[in-house]
C-alpha cells in the first residue's frame, strides 16, 4: 500500500524546539591583555537592577597598601580607562591602516584624538568620532566610540603599543559593513559584549523600546569590590568595609575568576562573590566544532575556566588561585617560578592533593633550560587571540602525535619539531611515555571527533566514553553531544544516571535529554526544579511546551530572555516564549528582529521560515529560505527545507531537485534519502524508491521510519516476506512503533 508523501515527511519541529545557545562568533576583549585605570559615571538612565552597596578601589588603598599596590599595575586594574595616556598620543599621531579598500585613519594626539573609517568597496558612509574610552593597555589597546543613545561600538582596528602600529584585530577576514560581526554591528557592540569584565559593578540597562541603553558602573577597571563583594552598611571607622568575617572556599573564589575568565551565556548581571557561577552563567563546552578541538584543547576564545574543568588538574580540585596572584593576576611568583618549574613542582615535587611527582628533568628528556624543559612548554601550548593576544591553554593537555595525526588535534611536539615529521614524533614519545592510561582520552577524543564529523559510528562511541569518563564536565559534553539520540534508552538511561550528578553541568546536560523523552518523566521534573539555575533553564528550553504559561520557571526564562533581548539568541528566545503562549504577532516581530540584526546569519532566516511554514504561510517562507541559501550556500539542510515546502505547494519536480541538492550537499543526509524514496514511491517509481529507502535506512541505523516505509512499499509489491523483514528492522530500531508492530501482524506468520 502507498503513503501519503506528506503525511510521512518530518516537519523539523526540533528546530523551534531545541535551545538556542547562540554563541558569538567574536566576543571581543575578556582576556587580561586590557588599559589604565579612570572612572566615569555612566550614562543618564536609571538601572534597572538593584546595585548593592560597594566601594570603590580608592577607599581600601589606606588599610591594604601591599595588595593595592600589586593591583594597581595589574591588567585587572588597568581594563578600561579614559583617552589621554601618554600611549594615546602615540596612537593618534601614528600613520592610517589600510586594509584592501578599508582605511582607518587616526588624528588628534592625546588631547583631541579622533578615528575615521572608510570602506570603499561598500558604498557606507564614512565614520568620524572621537573614542569615549579605551580597552586595554598590554599587547594591545581597543578605543571605544559613541554610537549615540547608550551604545558604544569597539573598532577592530586595534593598537600595538609594543610594535608602535595599528592592526586589525581580524586579520585577512575582513567583515562586511551588514555582518552581525562587522564593528558597527551588534557582535563588536561594548555594552553586551565586552564592558561586563572590565568595570566594576557594571550594569549594561538595555532599553528595548529605544534599542538603546542606559549604562551604568561603579569604575572602570576590575576593582577591589568586583572580587570582595558589597560594602557592609555600616562599620566603624577602623573597620575594614567589606565583611571579613566571611570566608569564601577556593570553588568560590574560582567562580569569582570564572564570571569573566569563561565562554558562557549570561543569564544576569547580578554575581556576586561567594554565589554559584551556574546561577547566572551557562557555560559553552566542547560540545560543537570550533569551539575546542576533539581532545577539550583550545580554539575559540574559552577563557580558561571550560579548559581547567576538563583538564585533571581542575577535576581534582585545583582551582585559579592554586597559581594565580589574585591582586596581581600573574602566576604566583612570576615569570622565574613559571621558567624554573617552581610554580609547577609546588604540587608534583610531593605529590601533595593527588599530583603526579615528577622530575621535570627526567620526565621532559629536555636539557634544563631549553625549550621543551618547562612544563608549560608542553602541557600549556599557547594560542593567539585578537591578532596580538598569546594565551596558554588550561585544559593541560599531554602532546599525543597519535591524535594529530588520526585526527589533526594539536600536540606541542609538532611546535617545536614538525620538521621531523608526526611519525618521529609517535616513536619517541611511545619510547618515553608508552601509552599509560592514554587509551581513555584516545578513545574519548576519537568519540568527540565522530560526533563533530556525523560519522555512523559516532553514537556507540560516546556511549563507551560516558560510560568510562569521570570527570563531569566530560560526562555533561558527552551527554551534550548525545542529543541527537535522545529517543535511544541507551541515551536515557544515561542521562538518568547524570541527573543525580553533584555536578551541575552534568545535571544540565541531563536535564535537556530528559526533556526530549517521555512527558511524564519524574526525573525531567525534578531537574526543571534543581536549585541551580542553569539546570532548570536546560530542562525548560528542553521541554518548553510541558510547562503551563505562567509557571515560575517560564517566568525565569523570560528573565532571561529579556536580559540577552539586545542581541538576535534573545530575540529568538522571546520567540520561542511568544510562540509557547500563542501571541502569534510577537513570534514574527522577534524572529524578523533576530534576522534582521544579523544580516550573515542563516540560522535566524531557516527558524524563520519554519515558523511560516507551520502557521500556513508556506509560499512566504520558500522566499526566506533561498535568502538563507545565499548566505549559506554548503548547508544542506535548507534546499531540504525548501524541498518540503515545495511538496506541501505541489510542485514535486523542484521537490526533487532540492532534496538532490541537499543530497550533493552531503551525500550522508539520511532524511533526504527518506523523503526521496517517499516521493518516488508516489509516483510508482518502485526501484528507484526502494534504492533510495535502503540508503536512508543505512546512514540513519536508529532511525525507524526508512525500514518501516520499506515495509509498507514491499507490502505494496507483494513481497511480505521483504515487508515482514523490514517492519522487524523497524521494531528492533524502535519496540513502541505501533505501525510496524499492526504491519507486521496483518502480514501473520
Amino acid at each position: 500500500m502507498r503513503r501519503v508523501l506528506l503525511a510521512m515527511w518530518d516537519r523539523f519541529e526540533h528546530i523551534l524546539a531545541v535551545r538556542i545557545f547562540w554563541t558569538p562568533w567574536l566576543v571581543i576583549a575578556l582576556a587580561l591583555g586590557l588599559g589604565s585605570c579612570g572612572r566615569k559615571a555612566g550614562p543618564p538612565g536609571a538601572a534597572t537592577t538593584a546595585l548593592p552597596p560597594l566601594a570603590k578601589s580608592s577607599d581600601c588603598r589606606a588599610c591594604h597598601q601591599s595588595a593595592d599596590k600589586a593591583w594597581r599595575g595589574s591588567m585587572h586594574a588597568l581594563a578600561h580607562r579614559n583617552v589621554g595616556s601618554l600611549e594615546d598620543a602615540w596612537a593618534f599621531r601614528a600613520k592610517p591602516l589600510d586594509l584592501g579598500k578599508v582605511r582607518w585613519q587616526f588624528s588628534g594626539g592625546e588631547s583631541a584624538p579622533r578615528i575615521t573609517w572608510h570602506d570603499a568597496a561598500s558604498g557606507a558612509a564614512p565614520i568620524a568620532l572621537a573614542p569615549a574610552m579605551a580597552i586595554g593597555y598590554r599587547p594591545l589597546i581597543q578605543y571605544v566610540l559613541d554610537f549615540g543613545k547608550g551604545r558604544y561600538q569597539v573598532p577592530d582596528a586595534a593598537w600595538d603599543p609594543i610594535k608602535q602600529e595599528w592592526f586589525s584585530m581580524f586579520g585577512t577576514d575582513q567583515r562586511q559593513p551588514q555582518e552581525w560581526g562587522h564593528w558597527t554591528q551588534r557582535g563588536m557592540n561594548w555594552n553586551s559584549q565586552c564592558a561586563y569584565c572590565h568595570f566594576t559593578q557594571y550594569r549594561k540597562n538595555y532599553l528595548p523600546q529605544a534599542d538603546g541603553y542606559a549604562t551604568r558602573w561603579l569604575e572602570q577597571g576590575v576593582g577591589c569590590a568586583q572580587c570582595h563583594g558589597p560594602s557592609r552598611e555600616s562599620h566603624r571607622p577602623n573597620e575594614c568595609i567589606v565583611d571579613f568575617k566571611k570566608k569564601y572556599t577556593p570553588q568560590q573564589w574560582m567562580h569569582a575568576c570564572a564570571s569573566c575568565h569563561s565562554r558562557r551565556e549570561e543569564m544576569d548581571e547580578e554575581f556576586l562573590i561567594g554565589d554559584n557561577f551556574f546561577d547566572h552563567y551557562s557555560l559553552a563546552l566542547p560540545s560543537q566544532p570550533g569551539l575546542y578541538h576533539p581532545d577539550g584543547q583550545q580554539i575559540d576564545e574559552d577563557y580558561n575556566f571550560t579548559s581547567l574543568l576538563l583538564s585533571r588538574m581542575g577535576h581534582k580540585g585545583i582551582s585559579c588561585i592554586d597559581c594565580h596572584d589574585a591582586h596581581a593576576a600573574t602566576p604566583k611568583g612570576g615569570q622565574p617560578a613559571v621558567a624554573t618549574n617552581t610554580l609547577c613542582m609546588q604540587c608534583h615535587a610531593s605529590g601533595v592533593r593527588g599530583a603526579i611527582v615528577i622530575d621535570p628533568a627526567a620526565h621532559s628528556f629536555h636539557k634544563p633550560g631549553s625549550a621543551g624543559s618547562r612544563c608549560v612548554d608542553c602541557h600549556m601550548p599557547k594560542s593567539t587571540y585578537m591578532g596580538r593576544d598569546t594565551r596558554s591553554d588550561h585544559r593541560f593537555p599531554s602532546p599525543d602525535p597519535v591524535l594529530t595525526k588520526e585526527l589533526g588535534t594539536p600536540n606541542a611536539c609538532n611546535t617545536c619539531h614538525a620538521d621531523k615529521g608526526l611519525d618521529w614524533q609517535i616513536d619517541w614519545t611511545h619510547k618515553w611515555y608508552g601509552d599509560t592510561k592514554k587509551p581513555l582520552v584516545r578513545d574519548r577524543t576519537r568519540a568527540v571527533a565522530a560526533a563533530f564529523t556525523g560519522k555512523p559510528e559516532a553514537l556507540e562511541k560516546l556511549l563507551v566514553a560516558f560510560d568510562s569518563e569521570d570527570n563531569a564536565a566530560w560526562q555533561a559534553t558527552l551527554l551534550r553531544l548525545l542529543e541527537p539520540w535522545a529517543q535511544d534508552a541507551r541515551v536515557t538511561q544515561r542521562a538518568g544516571l547524570a541527573s543525580v550528578s553533584q555536578d551541575p553541568l552534568a545535571r544540565g546536560a541531563a536535564a535537556y535529554l530528559l526533556a526530549r523523552g517521555p512527558a511524564n518523566s519524574t526525573q525531567w521534573a525534578r531537574l526543571a526544579k534543581d536549585p541551580v539555575r542553569s539546570v532548570r533553564l536546560d530542562a525548560g528550553w528542553g521541554a518548553l511546551e510541558r510547562l503551563p504559561k505562567d509557571d515560575a520557571l517560564v517566568l525565569e526564562m523570560e528573565k532571561v530572555a529579556r536580559h540577552q533581548g539586545d542581541q538576535p539568541a534573545g530575540q529568538m528566545l522571546l520567540a520561542r516564549l511568544a510562540l509557547h503562549r500563542g501571541e502569534a504577532a510577537a513570534v514574527e516581530t522577534h524572529m524578523r528582529k533576530a534576522a534582521d540584526w544579523d544580516q550573515g546569519s542563516a540560522a535566524a532566516r531557516r527558524e524563520l521560515a519554519v515558523y511560516l511554514d507551520g502557521v500556513g504561510r508556506t509560499r512566504e517562507a520558500l522566499p526566506v529560505l533561498a535568502e538563507a541559501a545565499k548566505i549559506a550556500p554548503k548547508d544542506p539542510e535548507l534546499p531540504y527545507l525548501s524541498a518540503l515546502a515545495l511538496a506541501e505547494l505541489g510542485d514535486l519536480a523542484a521537490t526533487e531537485s532540492h532534496l538532490r541538492e541537499a543530497i550533493r550537499l552531503n551525500p550522508r543526509y539520511s532524511r533526504a534519502y527518506y523523503n526521496l524514496g517517499l516521493l518516488q514511491s508516489s509516483q510508482g517509481r518502485d526501484e528507484a524508491a526502494i534504492i533510495s529507502l535502503r540508503t536512508a535506512s543505512t546512514l540513519g541505523p536508529n532511525d525507524p521510519e526508512p525500514p518501516y516505509a520499506l515495509a509498507t512499499l514491499y507490502l505494496h509489491l507483494k513481497q511480505p516476506a521483504a515487508a515482514a523483514n523490514a517492519a522487524r528492522e523497524a521494531l528492533q530500531r524502535n519496540p513502541a512503533h505501533q505501525a510496524a508492530a499492526a504491519l507486521l501482524r496483518s502480514i501473520g506468520p
